[in-house]
């Protein structure tokens, strides 16, 4: 495992945990638009940008996103709204990139099972609108990643 690998394993714990403890999910966001990057590990894909704190997505609100700012979004849509939609639309997420715009692309369901497990762990319950329950949520995320395999 290279020193990046490891970095980036730290980060996206870090992540999880964060968005875990604070309930709030964070982004850069120009109107309706919102910071993405192209893929470096796969062709013709694109990243959404997402942080565990507003410092952290404000850090990079520079060069061509200088005129974006950071937004928050309840861990709740995120779950639901974000990482369901970017997989239906095969978007990967990019949680917690340094400022050099390196980080971990990950597939967003697999985020999000990731995120419902910490829940778990931490006995912290949400509210979910789309779902009947956490439980439910789960047991969707894992069967739609087991379709892939």
């Amino acid at each position: 495992m290279t020193q990046h690998s490891t970095t980036n394993d730290v980060k996206y714990q870090q992540f999880i945990e964060q968005v875990v403890a604070t309930g709030s999910v964070w982004g850069l966001s120009q109107g309706e638009a919102w910071a993405t990057s192209s893929s470096a590990e796969y062709e013709d894909a694109d990243v959404i940008l997402f942080w565990s704190d507003e410092a952290s997505a404000a850090a990079c609100a520079t060069d061509d996103w200088q005129n974006y700012n950071p937004e928050a979004v309840s861990i709740e849509e995120f779950l639901e709204n974000w990482c369901v939609g970017m997989y239906d639309d095969h978007l990967l997420a990019g949680p917690n990139w340094s400022e050099d715009l390196l980080g971990d692309e990950v597939e967003p369901l697999e985020l999000a099972l990731h995120v419902v497990q910490e829940l778990k762990q931490k006995n912290k319950p949400i509210h979910l609108t789309q779902y009947d329950n956490e439980k439910d949520f789960e047991n969707q995320i894992l069967e739609a990643l087991a379709t892939e395999d």
